[in-house]
C-alpha cells in the first residue's frame, strides 16, 4: 500500500478547517499522512493545529508571514514523505473513501487522476458537479478547452517535483495552470465519476481566487504561458473564459466568432446566462430534477 500525503492549506478558517482535517483522518485507506501549512491565520488556528499534536498522521508547519497558496502548497509537497501526493481546500472535506478511491484509479502511467466532485449548496444539499468530464481518460487537448479537473487531483511526489509545483507567480488559475504543464509532459490522466470531493461556496469568506481581478490576470498569464500548446480551437475556449472571468457582455457576435465543437457547452450556458436568464434557469431546474 502506497503511501498518500494530502496538503491543506489554511488561512483564518479554524471552524471549517477541523472539518477538513477530520475528513482526512477518517479515510478508510490506512497509509496516509495529513500536512496542514498554516499561512499566516490570525484567527486561533495555531490553537486548533495543537489540539493535534499527538496525532501522528498530521504535521503542521506555520509561515512566518503570508506566502500564499502555491507557496504554501510547494512547501508542503517538500516536506511529504508519501510516494502519492494530492490535496484539500480548507473550506472543503472529503468523502471517507476518496484517497482509495483515487489511489484504485492511478496508474505511473497516468500525469495524475481526478474525480468529480458534489458543491454544497446552502440547504446543505450536494449538487453533482462533473466539470463538463464525467470520466474516462483525457489529455492536454481536452483540458486546454475546459479545466475538467478542478481544484485538486492525485499524483505522485516525482511527478509534482518535475514539473516545478505550483507556480508562485500566478494569481489565479494556479491549479489549472499545474495541471496543464503535468499533461504536458506526461500526456495522459484519468478522472473517475465517484464525486468524493466536496466544494462548499457559501460559506461567507472569500475563496482564494475568487477576485475578479486576480483571475482576469492570471488567466491572461495563463493563456500567454501556454500559447504555444494551443490551436485556434482552443483560442476559441479561451476567449469564453475571458468572457465569464472579466464579467463582459457575451452577445449572439461574441457567441458566433467563438463557439466550437470542442466548447459549445460552455458558449452556450454562457450566452443563455447573460441574454435569456429566464430560459436558462428553467432548463437548470429540469437538469436538477
Amino acid at each position: 500500500m502506497k503511501k498518500v500525503t494530502v496538503y491543506l492549506i489554511t488561512q483564518n478558517r479554524k471552524q471549517l478547517l477541523v472539518r477538513a482535517i477530520e475528513s482526512v483522518l477518517q479515510q478508510d485507506y490506512d497509509n496516509l499522512e495529513l500536512i496542514v501549512v498554516d499561512d499566516c491565520s490570525t484567527d486561533g488556528t495555531a490553537d486548533v493545529l495543537a489540539d493535534y499534536e499527538n496525532e501522528p498522521r498530521l504535521r503542521y508547519f506555520i509561515n512566518e508571514r503570508i506566502q500564499g497558496a502555491c507557496y504554501s502548497r510547494n512547501r508542503a509537497i517538500k516536506h511529504a514523505s508519501g510516494e502519492l501526493i494530492t490535496g484539500l481546500d480548507d473550506d472543503d472535506y472529503f468523502e471517507p473513501n476518496r484517497v482509495s478511491e483515487l489511489v484504485e484509479a492511478y496508474s505511473d502511467d497516468y500525469a495524475f487522476v481526478c474525480s468529480c466532485c458534489n458543491e454544497l449548496s446552502q440547504d446543505g444539499t450536494k449538487i453533482y458537479r462533473p466539470n463538463g468530464f464525467p470520466e474516462g481518460e483525457f489529455g492536454l487537448d481536452a483540458l486546454l478547452h475546459n479545466n475538467l479537473v478542478g481544484n485538486q487531483v492525485l499524483t505522485s511526489k516525482a511527478k509534482f517535483e518535475s514539473v516545478g509545483g505550483f507556480d508562485v507567480e500566478m494569481p489565479a488559475f494556479q491549479d489549472f495552470d499545474t495541471w496543464v504543464r503535468l499533461l504536458a509532459k506526461y500526456p495522459k490522466a484519468a478522472k473517475i465519476s465517484s464525486p468524493s470531493y466536496v466544494l462548499q461556496t457559501d460559506h461567507g469568506s472569500q475563496r482564494i481566487s475568487s477576485s475578479s481581478n486576480r483571475k482576469l490576470d492570471g488567466l491572461t498569464r495563463f493563456i500567454a504561458k501556454h500559447k504555444r500548446h494551443m490551436t485556434s480551437a482552443h483560442l476559441k475556449s479561451m476567449k469564453i473564459l475571458k468572457f465569464k472571468v472579466s464579467g463582459s457582455k457575451y452577445g449572439l457576435g461574441d457567441l458566433i466568432s467563438s463557439i466550437s465543437v470542442h466548447n459549445y457547452r460552455s458558449a452556450l450556458s454562457l450566452y443563455l446566462a447573460q441574454n435569456c436568464s429566464g430560459l436558462k434557469q428553467k432548463l437548470d431546474g429540469r437538469k436538477a430534477n
